[in-house]
């Protein structure tokens, strides 16, 4: 029997590398792609910056309420423009 808590780890137990750094362990894992494509934090807050955001994503570990407060503080929708 097999528990699914929602984290997804690799076949050998560890987390997800992220996949634009390669060096960093995995905090979101982006749903908007096929396969789902993992973040670090650093990664992902800097796509938050760039304005380009990852908002369809499951968390892989508790550091992703870290990114959820940047994506809230950040968003576009609350900066002025102009």
């Amino acid at each position: 029997m097999r528990l699914d808590l929602g984290l997804s780890k690799q076949e050998d137990g560890s987390m997800p590398i992220c996949a634009e750094c390669c060096t960093a362990d995995a905090v979101i894992e982006d749903l908007d792609v096929d396969p789902p494509r993992p973040w670090c934090l650093g990664c992902a807050t800097a796509l938050v910056a760039a304005g380009d955001p990852v908002i369809n994503y499951r968390a892989l570990t508790a550091s992703a309420a870290d990114y959820s407060r940047t994506l809230t503080a950040r968003s576009t929708a609350t900066l002025p423009f102009g």
